[in-house]
């Protein structure tokens, strides 16, 4: 019996509050600034667990919970910048929460591997274990903003990146025997853009490993090739995909064949860009093909998305067509919050093939998808929150 099932729902809804104000408090005050960010990081972790006990539901991370840590991690990492007094006041503090949070996810994953039940919860499906490169990806972000928010904990990074290779190795081996089963037999039928997560694992350990020990001798041998690894993986996955939908042609249903993943679509491009472009190991010109596709992989797949809704919301409502919680969701915060540090990244004046379209419509990326991406942000955690504070479980509806 979890804590609360013996509380009174106005004493919890008090005790709630006053965590809430807590973590509220503890992240803005300077009081408990420190180059570690020790004391932070207890008193967060404390209240973080207090919220964990007493107020939400006592079930293991889904496979694709490293989402939640990749579409926090890129905010911080991306859109932030835009809102300097939130940056300036919240920067350290949200990186320390966003490692709470990893720590939390980690150690579910951690509890199932001792349970025995990892594989069957984890790797057993051929479509689903592609969810695993949110643990790796997850890592990376997660990573990337403790080297820039608190390089003190760099130390600590470097051994997280390390960790990282092995589980990615053992993850494309996964992956490989994935697609090797999709391509020989029918179980294509059923891809979605969960696929597109073997592109974002890899490019994300480029960014992760420039951030963690810096572009070395060794580094810029191997970004290259890492990248167009990460493109094959695109490439492979997006066919297949492209050839399920096809395939369905009239016949698809948008509720129930249409995943939240797919939006990856364009999110892996945007994080081969960003890799691209940080890296500085592919031509500009190649960058600049890179976020066209990612703009308009963007275009089309959000009007699906945008239809989608509309159609969930006919059927459904409100209430159970939009605000029905999946862990999947989260890709959504983070490819839009990848499209937009792509772009604030990639100086696309350095390319000889811009002209008077492509600047206006990259300075209008930077300066609205940075709002478009807090939105989406708020949106998503009080959805997370509406879900796993209920004391009822609520009919799933949502696609994975």
């Amino acid at each position: 019996m979890k804590p609360q099932d013996g509380m009174p729902a106005g004493r919890r809804a008090i005790l709630l509050a006053l965590c809430m104000a807590a973590v509220l408090w503890v992240s803005l005050t300077g009081s408990l600034s420190s180059p570690l960010e020790v004391p932070r990081l207890m008193l967060l972790a404390g209240l973080f667990l207090t919220i964990r006990v007493f107020f939400m539901k006592n079930i293991s991370s889904p496979t694709g919970s490293g989402a939640i840590v990749m579409a926090l991690g890129i905010f911080i990492n991306g859109a932030l910048i835009h809102f300097p007094v939130l940056n300036a006041d919240l920067g350290r503090s949200l990186a320390v929460i966003l490692f709470i949070l990893f720590l939390f996810i980690a150690g579910s994953y951690i509890r199932d591997a001792v349970q025995k039940k990892a594989y069957t919860a984890h790797f057993a499906d051929p479509v689903g274990s592609f969810a695993i490169g949110t643990w790796i990806a997850g890592t990376s972000v997660c990573g990337i903003v403790v080297c820039g928010r608190l390089p003190a904990w760099i130390p600590l990074v470097q051994v997280l990146f390390i960790g990282s290779i092995g589980l990615w190795f053992c993850f494309i081996c996964r992956a490989g025997k994935s697609f090797l089963h999709f391509f020989e037999s029918e179980a294509w039928r059923k891809v979605h853009g969960i696929l597109f997560l073997s592109t974002v694992s890899t490019q994300s350990l480029i960014l992760f490993w420039k951030a963690a020990f810096g572009a070395g001798a060794g580094y810029r041998l191997t970004a290259p090739w890492a990248i167009l690894l990460g493109l094959i993986f695109y490439c492979m996955s997006f066919y297949l995909v492209a050839r399920r939908y096809i395939c369905e042609g009239r016949d698809l249903d948008l509720d129930r064949n249409w995943f939240n993943t797919n939006c990856i679509t364009h999110g892996a491009m945007s994080i081969t860009g960003l890799a691209s472009a940080v890296s500085g190991v592919v031509p500009p010109v190649l960058t600049l093909l890179i976020w066209l596709w990612a703009i308009s992989c963007f275009v089309v797949v959000e009007i699906i998305e945008i239809v989608r809704a509309v159609k969930r919301t006919r059927i459904y409502g409100m209430a159970d067509g939009l605000l029905v919680y999946n862990p999947s969701q989260w890709s959504r915060n983070f490819t839009f919050g990848m499209l937009y540090a792509f772009t604030l990244n990639f100086d696309i004046t350095q390319s000889a093939a811009v002209g008077r379209l492509l600047l206006p419509l990259h300075q209008m990326v930077l300066h609205s998808f940075a709002w478009l991406v807090l939105a989406l942000l708020i949106f998503e955690i009080f959805v997370f929150f509406r879900d796993r504070l209920s004391l009822s479980v609520p009919a799933v509806r949502a696609r994975s």
